[in-house]
């Protein structure tokens, strides 16, 4: 309501001057910062709640809640950025590739680079072992598109992988991450998991027109899924965690091993260790973009990730 009550004199209002532009950003960068946390106050309310409320209703409640969080948080981040690029603007802001929080040439390849030395630092610390990338297909690939997104999305993912491997006593075998174009369809992302539900994203609206894209598969010999828990990855709150580590992970932050306390400033901050929301809500990003996340297991022997995403607009 605080957040309704600060926004609607705008609907009303006219922003005809420099002044107000700046006012109206600070109004929208202090809202940003206020709703920082809502997930992880959200994933604790569910924890706490969980016997009383179905895995469908928490599911169901949770990927309309986030689709429209993803969206007003987008366009209030945009409207921040771009206004402080004319704060900026100089001759080297020219060479940006960057619109807003919009980067125009993201390369994949250098956030999975960056978030494979993130998890490998803290593999290194928590575990005394550090597992590798391998990166093959065709790195160059580069799409329009939000780091900050990918950079959870791809945490997640190589975090899971990671400690799989490390707990399957694979440790030495690199994590395969292939990356290559998407193709050019608008229907189909060919991203959904079999086994596994999948949220409802009949009403978003996809382009009439396919943007670049790139499919990204991490594939590692952890194991891979146990049946049971396949029917599950998709479940918000579910997690390979005891209820004792899940409730440590939703009072301090932290769970019971290093690994535990990654997660990226997009998903909500490391408050999200343990409480099973990683997987859910990185699908969430992707398919906000008419993208996806997939999962194939061989129980056993490993997993491979697929995941799908769509460039948020033509470069051409």
């Amino acid at each position: 309501m605080h957040s309704l009550s600060t926004l609607l004199p705008y609907s009303e209002r006219t922003i005809g001057t420099p002044e107000d532009e700046e006012s109206f950003t600070h109004i929208m960068a202090a809202l940003v910062r206020t709703h920082s946390n809502t997930i992880p106050v959200l994933a604790r309310g569910f924890l706490e709640s969980r016997k009383y409320i179905s895995p469908t209703a928490v599911t169901e409640f949770l990927d309309e809640h986030l689709r429209a969080r993803i969206g007003t948080r987008l366009i209030a981040e945009q409207h921040i950025a771009l206004h402080n690029s004319t704060l900026d603007a100089g001759p080297e802001s020219e060479q940006s590739s960057y619109i807003g929080i919009i980067d125009t040439a993201l390369r994949p390849a250098s956030i999975v680079r960056s978030c494979e030395s993130f998890v490998s630092d803290i593999c290194e610390l928590s575990y005394g072992v550090r597992p590798t990338v391998t990166l093959d297909g065709e790195p160059d690939t580069a799409i329009a598109h939000v780091p900050v997104h990918l950079e959870y999305v791809i945490t997640e993912l190589l975090k899971n992988a990671f400690r799989a491997t490390i707990e399957n006593g694979k440790e030495r075998e690199p994590v395969e991450v292939t990356i290559a174009p998407a193709p050019d369809t608008v229907a189909g992302s060919g991203v959904e998991a079999v086994g596994a539900s999948r949220s409802s994203v009949s009403d978003v609206k996809l382009p009439a027109e396919a943007t670049p894209g790139v499919t990204i598969r991490i594939r590692d010999r952890g194991g891979g899924i146990a049946p049971d828990d396949f029917q599950k990855l998709w479940t918000y709150g579910f997690t390979t965690f005891n209820d004792r580590e899940a409730s440590d992970a939703s009072s301090s932050g932290s769970g019971s091993d290093a690994l535990n306390i990654i997660s990226g400033s997009a998903g909500g901050g490391s408050t999200l260790a343990g409480l099973g929301y990683g997987l859910p809500l990185g699908r969430a990003y992707a398919e906000y973009f008419g993208g996806g996340i997939a999962v194939q297991s061989l129980h056993g022997w490993g997993t491979d990730v697929y995941l799908t995403l769509r460039g948020v607009c033509r470069t051409d």
